[in-house]
């Protein structure tokens, strides 16, 4: 997938889609989360598919990834509701703030927005944040995310860039689960 809407995107495999992938699910490459309960379910790294390309105006990156899950579309959306505040494990200080916007239980679509703060606060000192919108869907074991992922001080993503994230979702979870010919 090469048709971004802000250009040209970036295949990523081995130990950057690692990465990207816990970037993606929050689930730490090492430790949990904390609450525990927080830590999502793990996902096929090994048959993930992953595409990274610049995400507008906003100063950030899109993100698409295809990827077989281990838990349903119902645990991941029931998850992401419990655990409106958690630590992120394998960092220091890093705190994720999740508030699930809207659910389409019958098509398999949720959007969620995120905020990540990452470094511990401490007076005079502004720990950098993100802000994501996160559109994702998912029919059996086939989960596709994209997340647009920001600088938070950014703001809220404009009329076009929501607009352009919905039509790179909605393009990537009809290639995913396309039927074959």
């Amino acid at each position: 997938m090469t048709d971004f809407p802000y250009g040209r995107a970036t295949s990523m495999s081995g130990a950057a889609a690692r990465g990207v992938l816990a970037d993606i699910t929050f689930r730490p490459l090492r430790g949990g989360n904390d609450p525990a309960d927080c830590t999502p379910a793990p996902v096929d790294a090994d048959s993930a598919v992953v595409r990274v390309g610049p995400g507008g105006a906003a100063g950030g990156t899109l993100t698409v990834l295809l990827v077989r899950a281990t838990d349903g579309f119902a645990d991941y959306v029931d998850g992401a509701r419990r655990c409106g505040e958690f630590a992120l494990g394998g960092t220091v200080g890093t705190v994720v703030h999740t508030q699930v916007r809207d659910v389409d239980d019958d098509a398999g679509i949720a959007r969620i927005d995120r905020t990540v703060r990452m470094g511990v606060a401490q007076p005079g000192f502004t720990a950098p944040q993100s802000a994501i919108t996160e559109w994702m869907a998912q029919r059996g074991d086939i989960r596709v995310y994209v997340h647009n992922r920001r600088p938070a001080d950014a703001g809220e993503l404009s009329d076009g860039e929501n607009s352009a994230t919905r039509a790179l979702f909605d393009d990537a979870r009809r290639r995913a689960f396309a039927a074959p010919s």
